[in-house]
């Protein structure tokens, strides 16, 4: 059959979706109140709905997340009114929020500059990166004349940053911010002798006065999955 074939040419698809998309004795179903017939070309684009559905998931995080790590040098980041952050990860992804002190053998340089990090890990269990918060001080046209305004905790070092300059790319634009991918450097000096660029992502809320940053182990991660996961970020009052 047409639609079976098509459908089976996608590769991945689950067999119950492509039953569920093989043309059947036509019953009339309502739609908005009417009876209507479903085509069996309906039908597989339907099933095709279900699957892209399934091949990913929400992460939803409060920050901060707990009190953990906090001092009386840094309470004021813990000391805002908690916000929300939803994104979307690919499916089986899964996260955790990390133990202040708890041992990594990655790199990931960030976990001493932003605050309540939860690690994510692929679907076989792989670490394969993070996502922090911290505070900024919102001025005026911030973001529009520099990025580092925002971002100068992560931005401005010389042995790691976000390189907001050279690789800084909006892919995403709201009424409170916008969202971004970057390279993520590492200097030879804290990498073992060798320069080294993961894959970030930038976003900020201007209204709440915080941003999040989310870093990826390039060989871990396509630039496909990082555009996605950018585009489906989102930071709101929680």
């Amino acid at each position: 059959m047409k639609n079976e074939k098509l459908l089976r040419s996608f590769g991945g698809i689950a067999d119950k979706y492509i039953i569920e998309a093989k043309p059947k004795a036509k019953k009339p179903v309502k739609l908005f109140g009417k009876p209507v017939i479903l085509s069996a070309a309906i039908c597989a684009f339907l099933a095709l709905c279900a699957f892209a559905a399934a091949m990913h998931f929400r992460m939803n995080v409060i920050f901060p997340a707990s009190d953990k790590g906090k001092t009386e040098y840094n309470a004021a980041i813990y000391e805002i009114e908690p916000f929300a952050l939803s994104v979307e990860l690919p499916e089986n992804w899964s996260y955790k929020e990390r133990e202040p002190g708890a041992d990594f053998a990655g790199h990931f340089a960030f976990f001493e500059i932003l605050w309540s990090v939860f690690d994510i890990y692929d679907e076989s269990g792989e670490f394969v990166g993070a996502v922090g918060y911290n505070i900024y001080e919102n001025y005026e046209g911030a973001e529009e004349d520099d990025p580092r305004a925002i971002y100068s905790q992560i931005a401005l070092g010389n042995h790691y940053h976000f390189d907001v300059r050279e690789s800084y790319a909006v892919v995403k634009e709201t009424e409170y911010g916008k969202t971004a991918t970057a390279d993520v450097y590492y200097s030879a000096n804290i990498n073992g002798g060798t320069e080294m660029k993961n894959k970030g992502i930038l976003s900020y809320n201007r209204d709440l006065s915080v941003y999040v940053a989310m870093e990826f182990e390039s060989a871990l991660v396509t630039d496909e999955q990082i555009a996605n996961i950018a585009k489906s970020v989102l930071i709101y009052k929680n």
